[in-house]
């Protein structure tokens, strides 16, 4: 049996005293220093001395007897934090909003939706989410799913904390029903309007009453429900420009009759168009002019200011005044959205008024402020049109060039992909999976997409792709998440479902794990009294205790702890997706370097390039199957990501750390106890023997308090088990329901197929002619313009002959007046 250090002390103690009457004061400090210093390295490092260890295993089992309150008070501050979580979720859904990330903000708001059928969010919470959550599908053209959510405000919208809503919800309504060409369903907008108070504070209901009379026409009914908004309110701005609009369409001469399709038409009946009186829209005008009159107090009211400019302009062009017209548009801001517009249509003006220098002026703004807007090529073509006029030849056959070798590629490719296939339906799936390639020659510009998007504009067409696609996407995500719920709630980490239960097993655990610590501490003060390896049993039980407490220190004792584990898990899980992330980067590079090598492959007969073709065949079947591979590659990819994604779901409370850690806790539990009563037994020695006796009331202790943690922790267990069912079963109904949309959607997809596709097709065709019609309208330039410089060059032949021919008769008039004076001298 080892020497202890109780032992060493006394012996030392005693032979102290004769050893400082014979050394000076000096040397026996140092001795004392020294012999200090040799009491502690012979000890182990883990040591710590029995009496401190037993107080402070004593005193801190005491303290988590005393805390078991904890538990409850953690899982009420998780449901306090998950409450101020809803405010939150409204706060970044609103941020997402104005950023104009409309699918981010509709998924954090439907979110808040939820809570509030899970009676998690007040009802003031719910009415802002709502709102915003319908403004979000109305931004993102989402215009059905906004009506539903617009209707469901309104039918609130007594409710105190739907009021301030319900007029601008209305005003939505009517808007959507202008858009997707639904007239009859202002019906039943006015329908819901009878419900709804006649006037409200912020006069969005008065507003919203003048613009659904306005859409059905009703003109006296609209003007007298926009005069009933007050004066500065918030909606004083649109209703007096709703009024100039009502004024217009009241002054608007009503169209001609159409002919029957069989008569015939008498000689001399046709009557040409008399111009519009310039006093027409004098009334229209006027309204509009107090609309810029107003003050701009915000970034609304600044748009409807610029709108009132601009409809003041066009009323002037109407009624022929272009100075009028000229000057009501530069009254548009430079940061207005509607300056480009306002760049074109001036442009006109200046052309009606012959000041071509202005319009050119103009049009190059446009062409700087907006390189991409729909009026660029129009604009750019009557641009070199002007500068034709102007004389500047050059930069006029620049211009023309640039505009053809622009849009004659689109034309092409548009071309070449409306003739892949004759087939609607096929065309129509190529749209709505996103596959617009041509053979050969790459994807659908996005310009000739977005042309056909504004010829089908009236006729919904692509609005009816989009939602196919969209809905697909949903089906996918909405699949993706329910298969990433289930791999949560069958594994270990179920518990992150519920934050709360969470929050109290997390404390529960603390609790454990500080008891656990305590008796790393008695462990501790028995190495003090006796730090040998001993022989036996309890050699042995000491053995296999000493090699658990380096693990035992790892175990988490507070909220930072399991925040520190939470960001381990992370921390190697990123690790995994940077390096997938390198490698799709890669991919990257590889995909631009067979494009390049296409493009040269494509390019090299315009450059003269003269390639054996054998050769060229081989290459060109390299780089097919490179890119076969670099697809493959993609695939693998995409796949280790959503491996990743799924690991990512499965870290966390609860896994295989966690478990280890019950493990550790409940082997060096029975291996301390056992060793404690060996060493109670007499096995390490008499030091020990006393020692390890007053341990076990404080081992006991221990195991009460620990069997009451474990009870709590079981409990919380069996909850978080019971609501993983209930939370199973609705997401199993969630699936089958997603299951059921998935098969209608294919329904109405398979029925939508044949006249979507032929009316998609006849809009690329228009989008083709309109491209064609472009790229003549530049040769046509080109051709002006090689005639213009002929014209020029001959017109200076002409004149140049002319001053030669008057020259010539000049010098001949002078030598017949030297000669005739000659003649008269002789």
């Amino acid at each position: 049996m080892g020497v202890t250090r109780a032992s060493r002390m006394r012996a030392l103690s005693g032979a102290a005293p004769a050893a400082a009457r014979r050394l000076s004061p000096a040397r026996w400090l140092v001795g004392a220093v020294g012999v200090f210093a040799l009491g502690l390295t012979a000890s182990p490092a883990h040591a710590l001395d029995a009496a401190v260890a037993k107080g402070r295993a004593e005193a801190e089992i005491r303290a988590v007897n005393g805390s078991t309150s904890k538990i409850q008070a953690a899982i009420k501050k998780a449901k306090q934090i998950h409450g101020v979580s809803v405010a939150k979720r409204i706060a970044a859904g609103d941020l997402l909003l104005r950023t104009k990330d409309y699918e981010r903000a509709i998924r954090e708001l439907s979110k808040v939706l939820e809570l509030g059928r899970q009676g998690k969010a007040t009802p003031a919470e719910i009415a802002d989410a709502e709102f915003l959550l319908a403004d979000g599908y109305f931004q993102s053209n989402q215009l059905l799913s906004a009506r539903r959510h617009y209707r469901d405000i309104i039918d609130h919208g007594t409710e105190p904390a739907y009021s301030a809503y319900a007029g601008r919800s209305l005003s939505r309504l009517v808007d959507v029903a202008l858009r997707t060409d639904d007239l009859d369903s202002l019906d039943d907008v006015f329908a819901r309007m009878s419900k709804l108070p006649n006037s409200d504070s912020t006069g969005s209901l008065q507003y919203a009453r003048g613009k659904a009379y306005f859409a059905k026409r009703q003109f006296d009914q609209a003007r007298s429900a926009l005069a009933t908004v007050a004066s500065g309110s918030d909606y004083d701005h649109q209703s007096k420009y709703l009024t100039g609009a009502i004024l217009v369409k009241e002054a608007a001469p009503e169209p001609p009759a159409q002919p029957a399709p069989d008569a015939v038409p008498e000689a001399g009946s046709a009557q040409p168009a008399e111009p519009a009186p310039r006093d027409r829209y004098a009334k229209a005008i006027e309204a509009f002019r107090k609309v810029t009159q107003l003050t701009p107090d915000s970034e609304r009211h600044r748009h409807v200011i610029d709108l009132a400019w601009m409809a003041i302009g066009r009323l002037f062009y109407e009624s022929d005044s272009y100075l009028d017209s000229a000057e009501a548009y530069s009254h548009v801001d430079r940061r207005s959205p509607e300056f480009t517009t306002m760049l074109y249509e001036l442009a006109w003006v200046y052309v009606r008024l012959g000041d071509y220098q202005r319009a050119e002026r103009a049009l190059e703004v446009l062409a700087i402020a907006d390189p991409k807007s729909l009026e660029f090529a129009d604009g750019s073509l009557l641009r070199a049109d002007l500068m034709l006029r102007s004389g500047k030849f050059e930069k006029a056959l620049t211009l023309y060039n640039s505009v053809r070798n622009q849009f004659d590629p689109i034309r092409e490719q548009v071309d070449r992909f409306l003739k892949t296939t004759t087939d609607p339906a096929v065309y129509y799936d190529k749209l709505v999976d996103e596959q617009t390639e041509v053979d050969g020659g790459g994807e659908l510009p996005p310009l000739a997409i977005e042309w056909a998007r504004e010829a089908s504009e009236g006729d919904r067409v692509f609005s009816v792709i989009d939602d196919v696609s969209r809905s697909r996407e949903l089906i996918r995500d909405s699949r993706k998440l329910a298969t990433k719920l289930n791999v949560v709630l069958s594994s270990s980490t179920r518990a992150k479902a519920f934050p709360e239960l969470k929050a109290g097993m997390e404390e529960s655990l603390a609790l454990l794990n500080r008891i656990s610590l305590a008796r790393g501490d008695l462990a501790r003060g028995l190495e003090d009294v006796n730090d040998s390896a001993l022989s036996g049993e309890i050699g042995s039980v000491r053995a296999k205790r000493r090699a658990l407490m380096k693990r035992l220190g790892w175990l988490p004792k507070n909220e930072g702890d399991f925040a520190k584990r939470e960001v381990s898990g992370e921390a190697q899980w990123n690790k995994v997706s940077q390096k997938l992330q390198q490698l799709t980067i890669a991919a990257d590079g590889l995909q631009a370097v067979i494009n390049g090598l296409k493009r040269v492959m494509k390019d090299a007969d315009k450059h003269g390039v003269v390639q054996d073709p054998e050769s060229r065949k081989r290459f060109e079947a390299e780089i097919a199957a490179n890119e076969r591979d670099l697809k493959l590659y993609r695939k693998r990819i995409k796949q280790y990501r959503e491996a990743i994604e799924m690991g990512r779901a499965q870290i966390g409370f609860g896994d295989q750390r966690y478990v280890d850690d019950a493990n550790v806790r409940r082997e060096f539990r029975t291996l301390l106890t056992r060793e404690v009563q060996l060493a109670a037994q007499g096995q390490a020695g008499s030091g020990s023997q006393s020692y390890a006796k007053s341990l076990l009331p404080v081992l006991a202790s221990a195991e009460r308090a620990e069997k009451s943690l474990e009870d709590a922790y079981a409990k919380l267990d069996k909850e978080v088990d019971e609501q993983t069912r209930g939370l199973q079963k609705k997401l199993a109904d969630e699936v089958a329901n997603v299951e059921r949309y998935a098969e209608q959607l294919e329904s109405l997809d398979q029925q939508a197929r044949l006249l979507v596709g032929e009316v998609a097709m006849k809009n690329f065709g228009l989008v083709r002619d309109r491209l064609k019609n472009i790229v003549l309208r530049a040769d046509t330039g080109i051709v002006q313009h090689a005639w213009e410089v002929r014209e020029e060059a001959r017109s200076r032949v002409i004149n140049l002959q002319r001053e030669r021919s008057r020259e010539e008769s000049n010098l001949n008039d002078e030598l017949r007046e030297v000669i005739d004076d000659a003649g008269d001298d002789e």
